[in-house]
C-alpha cells in the first residue's frame, strides 16, 4: 500500500491522513488516506520515533532514543521534538481530550501530563513491565507489556490498576489501538 518507509513501528490515521514513524530514517510520514501522496519526511528530526498519535489537532511521536515526546500541528508547523522530556526511552504514546500518555520502558511506567505539556508525572502508573503499546478510551488507559506477552488496564485517572486485563493469547506486545 505504502513502500519506502524506514522501521516503521507506529501509525496513527485522521480524517485525510495517514501517519507513520520512520525509525530508521528519523522521521515521521505521511499520505493520504487512498496512500497517495506520500511523503517520508514529513516531519524530520526525530529521535528514532516509535509510536504516533494524533487528536486532531496536534501530531505526536515518542522519540525513544532521545527520551522525549515529540509535537506539531498537522499543518507541519510548530515542530518540537523536546515536547515533554522523559529521562527513560519512550516507546509508546497516547492521547484523550484532555491528556498524553506515554510509556516508559527502562522504569516501567506510563506517564501522563495536560494536552499542553504541563503538570508532567512521569510515574502515573508503575510497574507496567516494558509498556510497548498504549491506548486510551473515555474510561481507560490500555498497555501492551513488551515482554510479558499481556495487556494490562487502569481507570482513566491512574486507579484500579489491572497488570493482567488480558493474560493469554497475547504475543510480543507491541502496539494498541481501539476501535471506536
Amino acid at each position: 500500500f505504502i513502500t519506502g518507509a524506514d522501521y516503521p513501528s507506529g501509525i496513527a490515521v485522521d480524517d485525510t491522513y495517514i501517519y507513520w514513524s520512520n525509525g530508521g530514517a528519523n522521521s515521521i510520514g505521511r499520505a493520504l488516506l487512498d496512500g497517495s501522496g506520500v511523503n517520508q519526511n514529513f516531519i524530520t528530526g526525530a529521535f528514532f520515533p516509535m509510536q504516533v498519535t494524533t487528536d486532531g489537532t496536534y501530531l505526536y511521536w515518542a522519540n525513544q532514543n532521545s527520551h522525549r515526546i515529540g509535537r506539531a500541528n498537522l499543518d507541519w508547523s510548530g515542530v518540537n521534538q523536546n515536547f515533554i522530556t522523559n529521562g527513560n526511552p519512550t516507546w509508546a504514546v497516547a492521547v484523550d481530550g484532555s491528556h498524553i500518555y506515554w510509556g516508559s520502558t527502562v522504569d516501567d511506567s506510563i506517564g501522563r501530563a495536560n494536552l499542553d505539556g504541563s503538570a508532567p508525572n512521569q510515574n502515573f502508573i508503575t510497574g507496567v513491565d516494558w509498556p510497548g503499546g498504549l491506548a486510551v478510551d473515555e474510561s481507560y488507559i490500555y498497555w501492551t507489556s513488551f515482554t510479558q506477552a499481556k495487556i494490562g488496564r487502569a481507570n482513566i485517572d491512574g486507579s484500579g490498576v489491572n497488570l493482567n486485563f488480558i493474560a493469554s493469547g497475547v504475543s510480543f506486545g507491541g502496539g494498541l489501538w481501539i476501535d471506536g
